[in-house]
């Protein structure tokens, strides 16, 4: 019989959930393993493992745990603290786990995608204030100067949407 294959109690005190985590100042970004238990714990079945970058184990569990609650839509979920912990995990045990950090870059990326295709619109509604009507035509007398702007600002966003075609999450993700 396997550790997955009891219910994994449920401890729920006056001190805080995670109170004894050791605390981590290297800043140093690497991979933690961190396993959720969620409602299927009930039904006898196994919790789910990540492997997520951080520079903490509290970090790395806030992260998964982020990830866990929004794919299976609950809160009814927790960390298994004594099968968390830095670094991969181990092969020779056959947990299967889920690879996050393809994920959390690609996350990353569009941020900063978004980041700067808004900069890049603010900067196209500063160059054409005053030169284009409510509906964004031009106004009389600055139709070459707003064509202009028109094309410096899509030669610019060329290569964002190109870079943004590249991050539609449909590659798979390693394990």
């Amino acid at each position: 019989m396997s550790q997955h294959d009891i219910q994994t109690p449920e401890r729920f005190g006056g001190e805080p959930l995670y109170g004894n985590l050791p605390l981590d100042y290297r800043q140093t970004v690497r991979p933690f393993t961190v396993t959720i238990a969620g409602p299927e714990r009930r039904e006898g079945s196994r919790p789910t493992t990540y492997v997520v970058e951080e520079c903490s184990m509290e970090k790395a569990w806030a992260k998964a745990l982020a990830w866990h609650i929004t794919a299976d839509e609950t809160i009814d979920c927790y960390v298994l603290a004594d099968e968390s912990h830095e670094g991969l995990p181990d092969g020779e045990r056959g947990i299967h786990w889920s690879d996050l950090r393809a994920e959390y870059r690609r996350q990353e990326d569009l941020d900063d995608l978004a980041d700067q295709a808004a900069e890049l619109v603010h900067e196209y509604e500063a160059a054409v204030t005053g030169r284009v009507d409510t509906d964004g035509q031009a106004l009389p007398g600055q139709r070459g100067y707003v064509d202009g702007v028109v094309s410096k600002y899509e030669a610019d966003a060329w290569p964002m949407v190109r870079r943004l075609s590249g991050l539609n999450g449909r590659t798979e993700l390693g394990q």
